[in-house]
């Protein structure tokens, strides 16, 4: 306010312009800033509230590429899976709500060919496709429509049908799995 009134009375000395700002203090209990206070916006739980799916993909968060995984990284994993599903038990129910992360899957049957004997580590499960790297450290994304994979559990052959498996991998451990036949030992 000084300023500007100096600026608009030049020949006033600076103690005339000092009782002038005293003065429009006294008579305007208003004092107008350049620059209003700004409130800060926040967003209200932003912290505690997980991302939506739509926000992960706009992320990428929900896709691998290719030389970002290793296979040698993900045998450590592998090798935990296995103790995992010896505890569970081999039973139909307990394996079609098993998590398959970690898991080595080989592609049995699908109507895709070029997808035939594919094999790796699950390195990702999403609703429609399983990840996998293979020993060659390639990344495949294997749709599970219309595909049918097979692991090894205590030295059984487990067939998955991918038809059946349509879930994301947490509703699938949650939900009460139906009496259709999700899994062939």
């Amino acid at each position: 306010i000084f300023n500007t009134i100096k600026e608009t009375n030049p020949q006033k000395s600076d103690i005339a312009a000092a009782n002038l700002v005293n003065n429009h203090i006294k008579t305007n209990s208003h004092i107008f800033l350049k620059e209003p206070y700004k409130k800060k916006t926040s967003k209200k739980n932003c912290l505690k509230q997980p991302l939506s799916h739509k926000e992960r993909r706009e992320l990428g968060l929900d896709t691998l590429k290719q030389g970002e995984v290793k296979f040698k990284e993900l045998v450590p994993i592998h090798k935990l899976w296995c103790q995992y599903v010896s505890q569970i038990g081999s039973k139909e129910e307990d394996i079609a709500r098993a998590d398959l992360h970690g898991c080595f899957m080989t592609v049995t049957k699908t109507m895709c060919p070029p997808l035939l004997r594919k094999c790796g580590i699950v390195a990702m499960e999403s609703l429609n496709t399983f990840t996998v790297v293979d020993e060659g450290d390639k990344v495949h994304v294997l749709p599970k429509r219309g595909s049918v994979f097979s692991f090894v559990i205590n030295d059984c052959v487990v067939n998955i049908f991918g038809n059946n498996f349509i879930f994301r991998p947490g509703e699938r451990i949650m939900k009460k799995i139906s009496k259709q036949k999700l899994v062939s030992i």
